[in-house]
């Protein structure tokens, strides 16, 4: 059987590929974005397609519809980090066999295989499929993909929360000095924001995890909370705001950490800024020379509402982080 392993995450390829029945007599090929996935599957080396749908170029809905309005001939498996019922639900309707959690667990994607019929043809006795992906995975690649799982589960939690649908942003893993931080988060310096910070230590790792909302957009929250829920909320804004950083934060860190085997203890939300200018929030001065900055831009289309997640490692964390993401590339 031809089969292609969609996915912008080189650690995501090479695990998807692992975990495949390691006796399978399949022919691999690997797709960075969804344009080159549709490339091979007119090409016909695409039997089968294991699909992320957060990718840059065209993500895994959009192939998912190639495939359906063209009527190609390829059966698809989504395998991704967006756990929300809605994202679920939208896949299958475009047309997807089944829906894995990322990261793979190794016999979910047995037994749907196995459902479908789909492991017609073995290997030889004693003979295992050699390995297609073998380049070098970057520890910046696997943090992305920690990030991306990480980013997932909150966002199902926060859909959730608002009853609505989130839409996922390619995360951004990078090391810069900390005097940078502001030009990082993209914000023009005049930029008026609101602002909830949590700090994070444990395991030899620290940070401060630190929420953005425009403050264009939020005033509004309770008279649209009270419209998705069907009941009215007393609470001000900038209480919901806090309610939405404590989810969103917490559920993030425990979840990145989780997969990097660590243990954080996370503090209680607190507000750093209302309305505040955002060169304002980066005055302190600080002995870390260089920080470890993930960037996540959650988008809310039916409120309106744009999130910026900032998550900041100090210095002395770079290397912790390294080592633990090298454990998951070599696992």
């Amino acid at each position: 059987m031809k089969l292609v392993i969609c996915d912008d995450s080189k650690l995501a390829r090479k695990s998807i590929e692992k975990a495949l029945p390691s006796d399978w007599d399949v022919d691999i090929n690997f797709a960075e974005n969804g344009e080159q996935a549709l490339a091979l599957i007119e090409d016909g080396q695409a039997e089968l397609l294991f699909l992320d749908l957060t990718m840059p170029v065209m993500d895994g809905f959009d192939v998912l519809k190639e495939i359906r309005d063209r009527q190609l001939d390829c059966l698809s498996i989504v395998i991704s980090g967006d756990v929300q019922q809605a994202s679920q639900q939208r896949a299958k309707q475009l047309g997807a066999l089944g829906f894995i959690k990322k990261p793979i667990d190794n016999d979910e994607l047995h037994e749907l295989l196995a459902e479908y019929g789909l492991i017609r043809e073995l290997l030889p006795e004693h003979q295992q499929r050699r390995s297609v992906e073998s380049e070098p995975v970057e520890v910046t690649d696997i943090l992305n993909e920690v990030t991306n799982v990480a980013l997932g589960d909150a966002a199902k939690l926060l859909s959730d929360m608002l009853g609505t649908y989130i839409h996922l942003p390619l995360p951004k893993v990078t090391v810069t000095p900390y005097q940078d931080l502001p030009r990082v988060l993209q914000f023009d310096a005049d930029t008026h924001v609101n602002a909830v910070s949590e700090g994070f230590v444990g395991n030899s790792v620290a940070g401060e995890a630190i929420l953005f909302v425009d403050n264009r957009t939020l005033h509004d929250l309770p008279d649209k909370l009270s419209r998705y829920h069907q009941h009215k909320f007393e609470d001000d804004y900038q209480s919901i705001f806090l309610d939405i950083a404590s989810v969103l934060i917490a559920a993030f860190l425990q979840r990145f950490a989780s997969q990097l085997d660590l243990e954080l203890n996370i503090s209680q939300p607190s507000v750093i800024g209302m309305s505040e200018p955002v060169n304002q929030l980066f005055k302190e001065a600080v002995k870390d020379k260089q920080v470890l900055v993930i960037d996540i831009d959650y988008d809310i289309p039916d409120y309106h509402l744009a999130c910026d997640l900032f998550v900041i490692f100090t210095e002395s964390s770079i290397a912790v982080l390294e080592e633990r993401a090298g454990y998951l590339n070599n696992a």
